[in-house]
């Protein structure tokens, strides 16, 4: 029989016992543990390894593979993958399993921006560069390249428009848009362009449409860019065959546009002001003569407005500025009201500026010389001897430019060898009004005016008639 203070010596010795048996003891009378590491995939345990050799080779291989596929893109094998580490006596793990799963389930991720409309992911990019070249190619989408480029140089902030034309004062979207960076499978990455089409082309959105008057379903459907099959699958009710009466909800589906982009602009136009028309009468010029005193000119009106744009179509239209910046001008036209005799009066007036007879009237070189020639006036102007009407008014063969004035009271008068004619034929003429220049045209020996006078047809002296 054991005392008891011996039975407590006996069970102290068998717990001592019982510890060490499960440890494993060295020389040193010390446990050993050994460290194991736990293989998480995209935070879920796969498994154990001793060590991760196996499986960092195995996501080597992998990343190696992808960047072939994908020579543009950055791959980074450390955010799906983790190992956690623990001190363990018994290393009996089995390996197998994870080293599968990592096999089987790994794809391996690239570096990529995230687009954000809404904080709503909508597109993955390869490069912070490429999120930015979408999200101003969805601006020139509706502005264009010019007015967008002056717009970023901060033309905006310049003075207002000058001349008729509109600027860019603010680009908006209707939504906040925002990217970042993200790590994604590599096929999940679109370019610029296939990301531009995808957003322009807008997301697809059940809504409800009410039916109009005689509008039947392959219409609905059609005016919706949807198949009958479609029309129908969303509307389980609806028969094709009875019809959809006026009034009737139905299930449409439409594209909306992820974001809207919304400009606002400054436009400049200009109208025209018409100038008045003023006639003043004057009893100086002959009866039915106009002079244009001035000559009138549009005035200019130019508005400035505010205009509002959504995806390209204008919203809202406000006048901010109204302004003449150019007076119409009156255009003012003299009007004659004096009357002219048709019918000479029977006197005639020296028909040049001054000058002398260089040659009168008879015979000369052989042959008559049928009326008198005037030379070296003080101006070359001539006028008419006396009132009447213009009969001729041309070139005459040796005569050169000749005028011929019928004064109805059966004398007429004739001007020749002009430069110049100031009148046509028809035109009723007063006494002293210029008809022409001196000159020496047809057959002339010089600068002169060849005059002559006839009397109910017949060539009389002109002397007897005019003096100086």
């Amino acid at each position: 029989m054991f005392s008891s203070k011996g039975k407590g010596v006996i069970l102290l010795m068998v717990s001592v016992i019982l510890v060490l048996a499960g440890n494993r003891v060295t020389a040193a009378g010390i446990s050993e543990t050994t460290t194991i590491q736990h293989v998480y995939l995209n935070d879920e345990f796969v498994g154990s390894v001793t060590d991760g050799t196996e499986i960092e080779k195995i996501v080597a291989d992998k990343v190696e593979e992808a960047q072939e596929e994908y020579p543009d893109y950055t791959f980074d094998k450390d955010t799906q993958l983790k190992f956690v580490p623990e001190e363990v006596f018994d290393e009996d793990v089995k390996e197998d399993q994870a080293v599968k799963v990592i096999q089987d389930q790994l794809n391996v991720k690239a570096e990529a921006y995230e687009i954000d409309i809404d904080n709503q992911a909508v597109a993955y990019v390869a490069s912070k560069e490429d999120a930015e070249d979408v999200l101003e190619k969805i601006t020139l989408l509706y502005v264009n390249e010019e007015e967008y480029a002056e717009y970023e140089s901060g033309k905006k902030d310049a003075d207002s428009l000058k001349e008729p034309g509109s600027r860019i004062l603010d680009i908006e979207f209707s939504l906040p848009v925002t990217f970042k960076e993200k790590m994604v499978y590599p096929d999940e990455i679109k370019s610029v362009d296939k990301t531009l089409s995808m957003i322009e082309e807008g997301k697809e959105e059940t809504t409800i449409y009410e039916a109009k008057e005689d509008e039947d379903l392959e219409a609905i459907a059609t005016n919706h860019d949807m198949d009958l099959d479609q029309l129908l699958e969303l509307n389980p009710g609806q028969d094709e065959d009875k019809g959809v009466k006026e009034g009737e909800r139905l299930y449409v589906t439409q594209r909306t546009p992820y974001v809207n982009v919304m400009v606002e602009r400054e436009v400049l136009k200009e109208e025209r002001i018409p100038f008045e028309k003023k006639v003043e009468e004057d009893d100086e010029l002959p009866k039915g003569e106009l002079i244009t005193e001035q000559m009138g000119n549009e005035g200019i009106l130019a508005f400035t407005y505010n205009v509002s744009e959504t995806n390209g179509k204008k919203i809202s239209e406000t006048i901010v500025k109204k302004e003449v910046t150019e007076k119409a001008k009156t255009e003012i036209t003299r009007k004659g009201t004096k009357v002219i005799p048709s019918q000479g009066s029977g006197t005639y007036s020296w028909p040049a500026d001054g000058g002398y007879i260089s040659s009168k009237q008879g015979q000369r070189w052989g042959k008559l010389h049928k009326g008198i020639d005037i030379a070296r006036p003080a101006t070359r102007t001539i006028t008419a001897a006396d009132h009447g009407i213009i009969e001729i008014a041309g070139n005459s063969g040796g005569y050169g430019n000749k005028i011929t004035i019928n004064h109805n009271n059966g004398y007429k008068t004739v001007y020749a060898h002009l430069d110049s004619i100031d009148v046509k034929a028809g035109q009723k003429i007063e006494k002293g009004m210029k008809i022409g220049m001196m000159g020496s045209t047809g057959h002339s020996t010089g600068v002169h005016l060849h005059f002559e006078i006839y009397k109910n047809g017949s060539l009389v002296n002109p002397l007897n008639y005019i003096s100086q």
